[in-house]
């Protein structure tokens, strides 16, 4: 049980914080140097937001809403957009589907970028107001003493390495150390469908990884410092590895002493649709990857109906709403009880109809 509470809960924590803390710097870099104009671009289109928090959605796996919760708690892309992102995912459970039952896989994708832009959009003409704002605060600022000045943002090479200092030397060591754990097999999930995750897995890391190593090593002091040291890391790194990991440690806990596949299949021998429905969606509120796969195996074999797995794809988002969790509960909690409400009025329409 301790093996295995390192590999689910220890390892995915880092997973998860080290990803989301390289995709934050990542888009730190890109706000200063733009000057805030790709953000203010984004920020007045909403309609480019959904799309493409959409099909971040799509991209099997939890990265794609990693991707999008760093967007929208630094102001980049609306509640709208993070709502349609995390409708549409189906977080590690897309490999699994993908290799069960492609042609099922294809319509549940499709059924969920569909539902996913409608949500979006739906939900920015309603709450307008409230689009690009996380928590009523930014993370983005722009220095307009210093961040004007690009030879404030980055600095030479030669320079930064005669003189490293403290600050920059660990965070270097702090993502090589990352980089290797990461292709040495650390991070690797063990179960069905899971090489073609992994390998997925390893390619966006290797990428997000070298674009944030390259902005820690070629940036000037002044942004390390300012926007790198006393933003991303100060203000995010333990508020995500903290939540992350006791969100994880409670859902890794839970599953050890209930187990939630034989509750879900005591119900198999009654046919009764409504309960099921219930179930996938209570199970779909879990924000883990794992208990979901119960109700592709219950599908595969002709347990369930179809529109009990739709419901659980609808509700459940893997780990990526963790970070959201981490950062605003309140939303967190506000997207679930949308998800959960929409999965419950498609099912209830299919078992009337």
């Amino acid at each position: 049980m301790l093996s295995e509470f390192f590999s689910e809960v220890v390892l995915q924590t880092l997973l998860i914080t080290f990803f989301v803390l390289c995709m934050i710097t990542v888009l730190e870099y890109v706000n200063v140097v733009s000057q805030g104009l790709v953000n203010k671009f984004m920020r007045q289109k909403p309609s480019v937001q959904i799309l493409l928090s959409s099909f971040l959605g799509l991209l099997p796996g939890c990265i794609g809403s990693y991707a999008a919760v760093s967007m929208y708690t630094h102001e980049v892309v609306g509640f709208g957009a993070l709502l349609a992102n995390l409708i549409a995912t189906t977080g590690d459970e897309a490999f699994l589907m993908i290799s069960l039952m492609p042609e099922k896989a294809a319509l549940i994708f499709g059924v969920l970028l569909i539902l996913s832009i409608l949500a979006g959009y739906i939900t920015v003409f309603f709450v307008r107001k409230n689009e690009g704002h996380c928590g009523g605060f930014a993370h983005f600022r722009l220095h307009k003493t210093h961040d004007a000045e690009k030879t404030v943002i980055t600095a030479s090479l030669k320079e930064n390495f005669k003189n490293l200092n403290f600050k920059r030397l660990t965070l270097i060591i702090s993502l090589l150390l990352f980089i290797a754990v990461t292709f040495t097999g650390g991070f690797d999930e063990d179960h069905e469908g899971a090489d073609t995750e992994n390998m997925a897995v390893k390619i966006t890391f290797l990428i997000l990884s070298s674009l944030s190593l390259f902005v820690i090593i070629s940036v000037s002091n002044h942004f390390l410092e300012d926007h790198i040291w006393n933003h991303v890391i100060k203000e995010h790194f333990k508020k995500i590895l903290i939540w992350t990991f006791a969100a994880l440690a409670v859902i890794f806990l839970a599953e050890n002493f209930f187990d939630i596949n034989e509750a879900v299949k005591s119900f198999d021998s009654q046919r009764v649709e409504i309960v099921m429905l219930l179930i996938a969606v209570a199970v779909g509120l879990i924000p883990e990857s794992g208990p979901h796969i119960v109700f592709i195996s219950l599908y595969c074999s002709g347990t369930v109906p179809f529109f009990v797995l739709l419901a659980n794809c609808i509700v459940q988002d893997g780990h990526g709403a963790i970070p959201l969790f981490a950062e605003n509960k309140k939303d967190f909690f506000m997207i679930k009880g949308i998800k959960a409400a929409a999965a419950l009025l498609i099912g209830t329409a299919a078992i009337i109809f």
